[in-house]
């Protein structure tokens, strides 16, 4: 893994981050990690032949007689009820494996833990009882803190991404976010549908733009909401012709969302699974 490739949703972003620093000079902190972390649960962990990777669907190597899934979130005890009820097509965020075991890890910087995405996770791996083990990011720090660093760049990047895991608790979804939204990240060079309207001229249009091309989908739409759902079905119809990673109800849209006459800064960009708005 290279460190400073950029994952394109904030989530993946932090996640390739500690996963690269986990698997520099080859794997040199997973061991010392994964025993502060995880304590009595790694006893019996045999850390020959360790690796890791990052959004991979099935577990790169085979069944291993250890297995848990792994949910680190701000909070603990923080699980949400999903609203969708097939999550099927969600995407690990990370997996370490050695040579008695498959970890497979879930991170949210901000909100919580999905019952459903979890659910799904589970089914990912070989026992039908495979255990949940929960973390938050105080429990990450901690874990890298104790680790005893020799080597001047891994101590640097072990430091800098102390530093940033407190921000991770002020994520946590404002009252005024809708719960769907899971981010609001300039996304213009990238597949996205434009949102234009407001409660004053009552319709609202869609336009689907790719590479500076603007195709106009719908504009007699009566809502943001309705707008969402409309985009989620298209996507759905159409993913098969669309430059995006379609992962069933997982799949991430981005939309910008336009009032005719307000000050270009107050509009908005938003990133939402299908899955949220799909009926």
């Amino acid at each position: 893994m290279n460190l400073f490739k950029y994952q394109g949703q904030e989530e993946d972003h932090y996640t390739h981050i500690l996963m690269s620093i986990l698997s520099y000079n080859n794997y040199q902190i997973i061991e010392p990690f994964l025993k502060n972390l995880l304590k009595d649960e790694s006893d019996n962990l045999n850390f020959n032949n360790t690796f890791a990777k990052v959004r991979k669907k099935f577990c790169p190597q085979d069944p291993k007689l250890l297995e848990y899934v792994i949910g680190i979130a701000p909070y603990k005890n923080s699980f949400s009820s999903s609203d969708l009820e097939d999550n099927s097509g969600s995407i690990p965020d990370a997996w370490i494996c050695g040579e008695n075991f498959n970890l497979l890890f879930e991170f949210k910087i901000r909100g919580m833990l999905d019952k459903g995405q979890i659910s799904a996770h589970k089914k990912l791996l070989s026992s039908k009882d495979t255990e949940v083990l929960e973390y938050n990011w105080n429990d990450v720090k901690d874990s890298l803190q104790k680790i005893e660093l020799s080597d001047s760049v891994l101590s640097y990047l072990v430091q800098s991404f102390i530093e940033v895991i407190p921000s991770f608790k002020s994520k946590r979804r404002s009252s005024g976010m809708p719960k769907q939204i899971i981010s609001h990240i300039n996304k213009e060079n990238e597949l996205h549908f434009i949102i234009t309207g407001s409660k004053l001229s009552m319709n609202y249009s869609v336009d689907k733009v790719y590479n500076g091309k603007s195709i106009q989908l719908n504009q007699l739409v009566n809502g943001i909401q309705e707008a969402r759902r409309f985009i989620a079905s298209f996507v759905l119809s159409n993913y098969n012709e669309l430059p995006i990673e379609f992962i069933g109800q997982e799949t991430i849209i981005n939309d910008y969302c336009v009032v005719p006459g307000r000050s270009k800064k107050k509009n908005q960009w938003n990133q939402w699974r299908i899955g949220a708005f799909l009926n």
